[in-house]
Formats: structure tokens, sequence, C-alpha cells
């Protein structure tokens, strides 16, 4: 009788510990879902925020965007990007304080921004997820998301006018990540004939005939995720020695073997150097 006994309490403390596992906190490694079995999209772009039930303007041209990769989640709102270890608990967002951030140069506005979504984000705001959407509360603040593939399909690489916004010596957090500003960014254009024409910040690039069966320019060629770059650009001769620096870092990524990423309306090009050129669609 007593082993009986003995018995049966021991597959009550099972039973209850299993329970208490199924209650525990779920993290990105758990296939990234939120209670009811929603899983998070890797990515989401924003498409409201309120505080107090009343619309909180964003900086012009900006908006919030929100990655989630295994156990980090990640954010931008076009000033610097940050970054940090993440868990679920139920539907509250754990992600600690001194996110790792880039250090671009940006106007106080922008600055404000990336500063407020911060605190917010490190506040253990809660989520929820209905199909392509997310919410994000802290407090009296929400912000709703939507999937980014479903609101921003990725761009095409060949045939749309990609604007320089900004430069970064690398991926690690250690690594400089820059913008200069100035009057006309770079851009670049990846025709359908096969070259790429631009302006590198100071002199516009492009092709011309030579005679009847041989062009000039800067030639490309798509291999999977990199580019290929041969040939030279037919450029203007104009003198910019207040933009060397630009100027170089614009062609580090034009040059030779470079791989190429588009994420919505964002191109990144990698030098064989290993630097970074960021680029926007301007159209």
């Amino acid at each position: 009788m007593r082993s009986s006994l003995r018995l049966l309490a021991l597959l009550a403390v099972v039973v209850l510990v299993a329970c208490g596992d199924d209650d525990g906190p779920v993290t990105a490694g758990d296939s990234s879902t939120v209670p009811g079995g929603q899983p998070l999209a890797p990515h989401y772009v924003s498409v409201e925020v309120t505080e107090r039930e009343a619309p909180r303007p964003l900086v012009e041209g900006t908006d919030i965007q929100l990655r989630f990769e295994e156990t980090t989640v990640g954010a931008s709102l076009g000033c610097n990007s940050m970054s940090g270890p993440y868990r679920l608990e139920g539907e509250v967002l754990v992600v600690a304080e001194g996110l790792a951030t880039t250090e671009m140069g940006c106007d106080p506005p922008r600055h404000e921004q990336d500063e407020w979504f911060a605190g917010l984000l490190t506040s253990r705001p809660t989520l929820a997820v209905d199909g392509d959407e997310l919410t994000l509360t802290a407090g009296d603040t929400v912000v709703r998301f939507v999937d980014r593939e479903v609101a921003e399909p990725d761009r095409e690489l060949v045939g749309t006018t990609w604007e320089v916004d900004g430069f970064a010596d690398g991926d690690g957090p250690d690594d400089t990540a820059m913008s200069f500003g100035i009057p006309e960014p770079g851009q670049v254009r990846f025709e359908e004939n096969g070259f790429v024409t631009g302006a590198d910040g100071c002199n516009g690039f492009g092709y011309g005939e030579i005679s009847d069966e041989q062009t000039e320019g800067l030639r490309y060629e798509v291999d999977g995720d990199r580019v290929v770059f041969t040939g030279n650009a037919a450029q203007t001769l104009i003198a910019c020695p207040d933009l060397d620096e630009y100027v170089e870092r614009f062609w580090s990524a034009l040059t030779g073997t470079a791989s190429w990423s588009i994420d919505a309306d964002r191109l990144r090009l990698v030098g064989p150097d290993g630097r970074i050129v960021t680029f926007r669609a301007a159209d």
C-alpha cells in the first residue's frame, strides 16, 4: 500500500512539472511563437504608431523596421540600427538594456527617435500576432506592424535607381558605419543591357559606343548573390577634392566581385575588401 502511495505521489510530481514546462518562457529558439501558437515573421515594418490613442508621427520619410533572428531582435528607424538578445515570457518581449547600435551621424530628430524606440523596446512591451500583423504595446504607446514581405515586396536589382544612404567598414559591432551629407548623393542603376550607369557624388558615369561593334562602360553580370563588375565607366571629369573619401567608398563596392542583397527598398553591396555601401530605391 505504501509503495502504491509513493508511486502515485511521484506520478503527481511528474504531471505538475510537465504542466509547468508548457507554461514556461518561450524563446526565439522555440520557433519564435507567441501565445496562441502564432509565429513571428523575420521582418516587420510599422504602419501606425499611437500614444494615448492619438497618432504619434515619426520623422518624415522614416518608419520602424523590426527584425527577429533566432535569439536576436533588431530595429532601425532611418538612422542607426540597434540589436540585442531577446526572449518571450508569455506575451512579454524581454530585451536587455544596452542595445548594440551603429554610430552613423544623423540629425537630432532621428537620433531622438532612435532613443525613444530603444527605450520602448527594452521596457518589456507585449506582443500580439494576428496573421500578417504584429502589435507591440508599451504602456499607452501602441505600434502596429505588418509583415515586411506583405507590405513592401523586394525591389528588383535591375531597372531600379538606387541612391546611396550609407557606408560601413564591415558587419561587426565594432565596425564603423557612417553617412555623408552631400547635395547630390551617389546613385547607381543596373541597366537591362548589362551596363551600370549613375553618379558617384561628384561625376556622372554611363556608357557609349566606340564603334558599331564595341561599347565602352562599366559592365555587370549577376551570379547568384554576387555581381561581377568589368570594364571602365565612362565618366565626366569634374574635380571634387572635398568628396574624395565619399567617391572612393562608392567605387569600393563597384569593383571586381561584390556580394549583393535586397531587403524591401534597400540594396546592400559588399565590395571585395569587405566595405559596405547601402542604397535606397529612389524610384
